[in-house]
């Protein structure tokens, strides 16, 4: 397998996640937000499909998206006059391992990816990964160690972050 990122000239293998929203994104808009500067996408191949994909994107962690006891975990984690109203992140767009490739903890394994490649290689300041969760993939987000911003409220998506400080 090998990674590599998302070029205009691409030419995708066979892909499905199951998501249909996941796998549109892939093959119709990823190439649009890496030429607007919105995200950059990676493509994990085989020989003979595309096996995962994920995109990146800078965020931030704040106040606002948090609820109170998070945001006093988060500021915890900082020396008081490192102290701030938002710290940088960056967010994982996009996620998805192809079916006949899941459980295999390639997930895990992009994850651990992103983590170290934004502590050896951090180019802008980024103390946090941040994911918008599907509900389904909560259970998955948790146990690689990302937490819920906020209580989980009705909806789609589940704000989460990780905290790259604890690698360090």
């Amino acid at each position: 397998m090998r990674i590599v990122r998302l070029t205009q000239e691409h030419v995708f293998k066979p892909f499905d996640c199951g998501e249909s929203d996941f796998k549109d994104f892939l093959l119709q808009d990823a190439r649009q937000y890496t030429k607007g500067l919105l995200a950059v996408t990676y493509v994990i191949e085989d020989e003979n499909s595309t096996v995962a994909f994920f995109s990146l994107s800078n965020d931030r962690v704040s106040l606002l998206e948090s609820d109170k006891a998070t945001w006093r975990r988060i500021r915890s984690s900082f020396p008081h006059r490192k102290h701030r109203s938002d710290y940088p992140a960056v967010k994982i767009g996009r996620l998805g391992v192809n079916v006949g490739a899941q459980h295999q903890h390639i997930g895990t394994d992009i994850l651990d990816f992103v983590k170290q490649t934004f502590i050896t290689n951090n180019r802008t300041g980024c103390c946090f990964v941040t994911v918008d969760a599907l509900r389904s993939a909560v259970s998955f987000y948790e146990s690689n160690g990302f937490k819920p911003l906020r209580k989980i409220n009705e909806g789609e998506t589940v704000p989460m972050y990780y905290n790259l400080t604890q690698l360090i």
